[in-house]
């Protein structure tokens, strides 16, 4: 009887031990997928404000993208809707029936810029004495994941030519 204890207490400690092994790696084995969004002010033969989001996939599996946005205010939709929006988007990617992008596991990367005038208005929040805009990447299976950017204070702003 003490042998069959020890088999048993072995078997329980190592069923679970494999358990445990399996759900970290099912949690690990997934796609990671990591935003990042910034306006930077661009100089060629002329100047251009630019807002430019990047995602990267950081996890184990491919994922696939079907849009890329940023959210506007209220105030940025077309003054006869106003009174049917709470806000609006600036999108990059998706809103003419483009094919979704992969992007491949373990770095897999792609940027999309966007150039906009000064009149834009990001939905924002403030944190710390400065605003700041949301902008997001939909998945093709819905989920979204957001970013934050930093947004240009009006006199940061340059002459536009």
């Amino acid at each position: 009887m003490k042998g069959e204890l020890w088999v048993a207490i072995y078997g329980a400690a190592t069923g679970t031990i494999a358990i445990a092994s399996t759900i970290r790696q099912w949690w690990l084995d997934r796609a990671i997928l990591k935003p990042e969004a910034t306006i930077s002010i661009v100089q060629t033969d002329k100047t251009r404000v630019v807002l430019t989001i990047s995602a990267v996939n950081n996890g184990r599996r491919p994922v696939r993208i079907k849009h890329v946005g940023a959210l506007l205010a209220k105030e940025s939709s077309p003054v006869d809707m106003q009174a049917f929006w709470d806000s609006s988007e600036l999108t990059l990617f998706g809103a003419r029936g483009e094919k979704p992008i992969e992007l491949s596991a373990d770095g897999g990367q792609t940027i999309w810029n966007m150039q906009f005038m000064k009149g834009t208005r990001f939905l924002h929040h403030t944190n710390k004495g400065e605003q700041y805009g949301k902008a997001y990447v939909e998945l093709t299976s819905g989920k979204k994941v957001f970013c934050t950017f930093l947004l240009l204070n009006d006199d940061q702003w340059p002459p536009l030519r």
